[in-house]
């Protein structure tokens, strides 16, 4: 049995990140206007859940503002994709946070963090919980950030109906720590190439071995299922991504053959753009390479 695919949708690959955080603003991918069909691409190509950013910076443009208009898109959004059977994943950091946040000494002051993270995370489970399939509240949890607010965080998500994924990077987290604290052990898996390298099958088998092992030494440590909680082939080659994913493909269902529970992989990002140019669909909406490789 093999994984489930999904897409990720992140606010840089979707909306573009809003004037109102401490990154941007950029344009994205026209998502904002053209997301029924966008998602409807998506599960046509083959994918069975996604990973959408429900964005901080545009629902709390403010300490003391909740967008009500926004969260209105973000359940419509929700709603559709539910629809026609993809399974949504939510996501509550993924690269920005809101200005006044970022001027209160962001995530990694201890004091800023422990005070709004755990409102942010109460508020977002009070408006979405009842409408996702499933948390990924950051993308990647932030080296140097204090433990307490995952430690809130499962708190406030853990032990409902939806499973509760965290996602580490493996170069800076030890998987163990997470032991008892979420229902499947993430993993933002490590490339180490930039996006115009010439890569040789000497490199995809070297790649491949590398995210073997962090596969089962995660999945040892944490004693929890595995979920790919976001991969990139980060070559603007499309052939070249293409060869990328299908390495992917072959190693994470090699970890299953050997008993390793891999449940879930999301590819990001989810539409093609410049500024990342191996998508699984391109700008025009049609499957990539890279996709085709991914969600056949």
């Amino acid at each position: 049995m093999s994984f489930r695919r999904g897409a990720a949708l992140s606010t840089s690959s979707t909306l573009g990140f809003a004037d109102t955080a401490d990154v941007g603003p950029t344009a994205g991918t026209g998502f904002y206007r053209r997301w029924p069909d966008d998602l409807a691409a998506l599960q046509d190509a083959g994918a069975t859940d996604v990973r959408l950013t429900i964005d901080w910076a545009r629902l709390q443009p403010k300490p003391d503002t909740f967008d009500d208009d926004w969260a209105e898109r973000f359940e419509q959004m929700i709603a559709a994709a539910t629809a026609i059977d993809l399974r949504v994943w939510a996501t509550l950091h993924d690269g920005s946070i809101p200005k006044w946040l970022d001027n209160e000494g962001g995530l990694a002051d201890d004091e800023a963090v422990t005070r709004w993270w755990p409102r942010w995370v109460e508020r977002t489970a009070e408006r979405f919980g009842d409408l996702v399939g499933g948390w990924v509240p950051f993308a990647t949890v932030p080296a140097g950030m204090p433990e307490q607010p995952w430690r809130d965080t499962w708190g406030i998500l853990g032990g409902g109906d939806a499973p509760v994924v965290a996602s580490v990077d493996p170069d800076h987290t030890a998987a163990g720590g997470f032991s008892g604290l979420t229902t499947a052990l993430g993993l933002a898996l490590p490339i180490s190439w930039d996006r115009a390298d010439d890569l040789d099958r000497g490199d995809l088998e070297r790649a491949g071995v590398r995210w073997g092992d962090v596969v089962r030494d995660a999945a040892d440590a944490a004693d929890a299922p595995i979920v790919i909680s976001g991969f990139s082939p980060t070559n603007d080659d499309p052939e070249t991504a293409s060869l990328v994913v299908e390495r992917l493909v072959e190693t994470l269902d090699d970890a299953i053959s050997d008993g390793v529970v891999v449940e879930l992989c999301f590819l990001d990002p989810a539409i093609s753009s410049p500024e990342s140019p191996s998508g699984l669909l391109d700008a025009d909406r049609a499957p990539t390479p890279a996709g085709l490789a991914f969600l056949a």
